[in-house]
This record gives C-alpha cells, sequence and structure tokens, in this order.
C-alpha cells in the first residue's frame, strides 16, 4: 500500500493546479501555457516532495530534458501534427517522471513496459485521490455536523420566501432600473454563463483529482519496491508456454532473409544501378520512383516487429544455436536497411520531381531514425540483450527532437521554394495551407515568384492577416506563442 505523509496539502496544491488549468488552457490557443503548467508541475513535485522528506532518485531526472524540450516547442512550432506531437510526447514523459521519480530504473523496461507503466500511472492518478480525501477529511463527523446546521437554515429560507416576494415585487413596482435589473436576472441568458461556470468548475475538479493522485503516486512510490521485476517474471512465464522450436525459428528467418536478398539484388540492379536499367524494363525512372516507399517503411517496422517476436519466443537450448540465431537475424536487419536505403532513395526522387509535402518530410526523417533503431538492435542483439528498448526509447524522442529542429513547414516552404528557382514549378495551393511557421518564407517568396503562383500567396496571406486580426483566441498572454507572433508581425508589416 502507497502512502503519503500529508494528503491535504497535495490536495490543496493539486486544486491549485486544477485552477491553473482552467487559467491557461480554458478557451486559449496553446502556447506558453504548456511550458507553465509544466514548470508549475514540476515545482509542485519538487517542493512537495523536499516538504514531505521524498528525495528523487538522480539517475532518473534526465527525463526531465525532453520533457521541458516539448513542451517549449508547444510555445515555439505552430505546425498541427508537431504540436500534437509534443503535446503527447510531454504527456507521456510526465507519466514516466510520476513512475520513476522515487524509485525504479527506466533503462530496465522492455518494449512491452513502457505502455505498461503509463497505463499504472495513469490508474493511480484515477483512483489515489479517494483515499486521499478520506484521509484529509473526517467524512462521519462532516456529515452529522452538517446535519445539525443545514435543517435549520433549510426552515429560514423557506420562512423568507413569501417576504422576499412581496417586497421584491413592490420594489419592482416602485422603480424602473430595479425592475429592469429583476427583469434580466430571471431572463434565460443567465443559463448560458451558469452552465460555463459549471463546466469550468468541472474542469478544474477533474484536473485537480488526476494531478492529486499523479502527485501522490509519484510520492508515495518511494516506499514501494522496483515492480519490474513482476513484470518481467509475467512476460517470461507466458513465452515459456508459446515457446517455438530452434528449427522452426530458424527456418523462418531463412525464408525472410531469402526473400529480402532477392529484393536487394534487385534494388542494386535497377534502383541504385541507375535510369538505363529501369528503362530496358518499360518503365520510366520516374514511374519506378515514385511507387512503394510507403511499403517498404512497413515491411521495415513489421521486420523488427518479427526479430523481437521471434527473440521473445525461439528457444535456443545451445550457445551454438543463440549464435545461428544472432547470426540470421543480424543478416535480416543488415539487409532492412538497405531496403530502409531503396525507400529513402526512392522519396528522394520523388521529392525532386514533386516537390515536399508533411508526410514525405516525416517519412525521411523516421526512416533515419527507424535505421539507428536497426543499428542499436545489433548492437544489442550481440551485447546488451536487455538494452534495446530503451535505445528504441530514445530513438523516438530523437524522431520528435529532429522534426522540431527542422521546423518543417518553414524547410517545406524553403525547399519548395528553392525548386521553383530550378524548375519553375511550384504548388502554391500547398503552400497556403501550411502553418504560422511557414509565413517568413511565403513573405519572402512573394517577391521571387510570378504569374498565378504571386497572386495565391498574396491572397492567402491577406486572408491570413484578416484572420489574425478578426480572432483574439491567440491574443491572451496563456496563448502567446512565437511563431504566431512572429507571423502576425511580418504580416502586418508587409
Amino acid at each position: 500500500m502507497i502512502r503519503v505523509k500529508s494528503p491535504a496539502r497535495i490536495l490543496l496544491v493539486a486544486l491549485a493546479l486544477g485552477w491553473s488549468v482552467d487559467l491557461l488552457f480554458y478557451g486559449k490557443a496553446l502556447g506558453i501555457s504548456a511550458l507553465l503548467f509544466v514548470l508549475l508541475l514540476m515545482v509542485a513535485l519538487f517542493g512537495l516532495g523536499w516538504l514531505d522528506g521524498v528525495r528523487p532518485v538522480w539517475r532518473n531526472l534526465w527525463l526531465l530534458a525532453p520533457l521541458f524540450f516539448f513542451a517549449s516547442m508547444v510555445f515555439v512550432r505552430a505546425n498541427p501534427f508537431v504540436t500534437f506531437l509534443n503535446v503527447v510526447s510531454s504527456l507521456a514523459l510526465l507519466g514516466l517522471i510520476a513512475h520513476f521519480y522515487a524509485a525504479g530504473h527506466p533503462q530496465r523496461l522492455g518494449l512491452v513496459g513502457y505502455p505498461i507503466v503509463l497505463l499504472h500511472t495513469a490508474g493511480n492518478a484515477l483512483v489515489r485521490p479517494a483515499p486521499l480525501v478520506s484521509a484529509s477529511v473526517d467524512l462521519d463527523a462532516a456529515r452529522q455536523r452538517g446535519g445539525r446546521n443545514l435543517l435549520p437554515v433549510i426552515r429560514g429560507l423557506l420562512l423568507a420566501l413569501p417576504v422576499l416576494v412581496i417586497f421584491t415585487l413592490l420594489l419592482a413596482s416602485a422603480d424602473l432600473v430595479f425592475a429592469d435589473y429583476l427583469e434580466d436576472l430571471f431572463s434565460l441568458d443567465i443559463l448560458p454563463d451558469l452552465l460555463e461556470w459549471l463546466w469550468r468548475g468541472i474542469i478544474v475538479l477533474g484536473s485537480a483529482w488526476l494531478l492529486a493522485g499523479g502527485l501522490a503516486y509519484a510520492l508515495g512510490r518511494s516506499q514501494a519496491s522496483d515492480d519490474q521485476g513482476a513484470l518481467e517474471k509475467a512476460l517470461g512465464s507466458l513465452a515459456q508456454v508459446v515457446r517455438l522450436g530452434f528449427v522452426e525459428v530458424a527456418t523462418v528467418l531463412i525464408a525472410v532473409d531469402l526473400l529480402f536478398l532477392v529484393f536487394v539484388w534487385i534494388q542494386f540492379t535497377y534502383l541504385f544501378g541507375g535510369r538505363a536499367n529501369i528503362t530496358v524494363e518499360g518503365y520510366t525512372y520516374a514511374e519506378y520512383a515514385r511507387r512503394g516507399f510507403f511499403e517498404l517503411v512497413a515491411v521495415s517496422v513489421l521486420t523488427l516487429g518479427l526479430i523481437l517476436g521471434l527473440r521473445w519466443l525461439a528457444r535456443r537450448e545451445t550457445g551454438r544455436q543463440a549464435r545461428i540465431f544472432n547470426g540470421l537475424s543480424s543478416l535480416m536487419v543488415g539487409l532492412v536497411l538497405v531496403i530502409l536505403a531503396s525507400a529513402f532513395q526512392r522519396l528522394r526522387l520523388y521529392e525532386a520531381a514533386y516537390g515536399y509535402t508533411q508526410l514525405r518530410l516525416y517519412s525521411h526523417v523516421f526512416m533515419v531514425w527507424l535505421a539507428v533503431a536497426f543499428v542499436w538492435f545489433l548492437v544489442t542483439l550481440w551485447r546488451w540483450p536487455d538494452r534495446f528498448a530503451i535505445g528504441a526509447f530514445v530513438a523516438a524522442l530523437g524522431f520528435l527532437v529532429t522534426l522540431n529542429a527542422i521546423n518543417p513547414d518553414a524547410f517545406i516552404a524553403r525547399q519548395n521554394l528553392a525548386r521553383y528557382q530550378a524548375t519553375g514549378k511550384l504548388d502554391a495551393y500547398y503552400l497556403t495551407r501550411l502553418s504560422e511557421d511557414a509565413v517568413p518564407a511565403l513573405v519572402q517568396a512573394v517577391g521571387q515568384v510570378t504569374g498565378d503562383e504571386r497572386e495565391v500567396l498574396m491572397d492567402h496571406l491577406r486572408y491570413r492577416l484578416e484572420s489574425m486580426e478578426a480572432s483574439a483566441r491567440w491574443r491572451s498572454w496563456p496563448s502567446f506563442h512565437l511563431a504566431r507572433r512572429r507571423a502576425y508581425d511580418l504580416l502586418a508589416g508587409s
């Protein structure tokens, strides 16, 4: 049973944080509010820990670095998909910090361990506040005192009601302004405001409930032993039930390796071999290159899952069997890296012919970090078999960091404009769908493009300025956003 020393203090802090959720986020666009809330939450966690004598596990505090990075990027980047990833990553990292603040080793987690830890943290955030409330308030005494005090109040209100009605009617007849106030008061115009305040109260209390549970779980974990061993034992027991023989597993690996070898030979002969070889087969180079990169990425991801699943299920009773398994898996990883290179090359050629889009750029970055994950898998396969998950987690963080560093919308706008300078081709309508991150490049592009493309960009920039001036949602201080502010200043000054 996880206990905390000061449940009332946690509830008060959580209530203040719940109010900050309403202040920072209700009816407002995301901006610096995300970073401010994360700062407040971390101050609350470390402050409560210091007051309760719960010290953090210092080796686990590296999780704070990506947390603050992604929270700050919510305030810097305007791309909706990148913002969504930053918010989700921040929430996931908050869950990991709650679990590992006072105990545990995140580097010991397996791939299944990460979602289990997050689900465990979320479950505790839901159920922990109930014992906090019961420990802070004597409910029986409150019911008794409430019953003694409430009945006389009800009787008094019933006696006062007819008197209030008579006096109110007389006063309304005596003063027209007072009568107008009464008419406004009893009209249904106040109903939307009441419903809004009720909804905001639910948001505050619901947020406070979850935050109290999360804080209590993080601080109470110092009394709990690391529960990863139980998880690993449970997964190991399951694997024992569904074990596959070494011959079956080796057969699967050899069959897939042979298929990949044929495919890789074709890639070196045709895709990497130049235009002439493709023409012989009756395809243009563009037709050949534009197909299949998403399918190849899917093959790579599925292959990683296949190798991890076989490693978990395979029965390797001797050292020789283990070396054969590792060798066949290593060959498969090497072939998959060539397949990834093929997908990367196809996508690069497609972008050269048709320009950059968000999906193509995301795919490029994803393939690079997937290749990093495969290389790390090779290392762990031979050296540290239980350390693949932490490397995959870091690779996922690297993918998100890279997207934020690239600034996708600005990058896409610059690359497509550079392509326009070289080829005279530009999909101006696609550029108008990019976020405020692309506005500096679009403002600069107005002086570089001509014809219909220039008119499209100018009309869009005028419309965007009018929309920003007409909307007050992004102007409040919790919604302050670097990209939106810069875009507005550029548009207003152009």
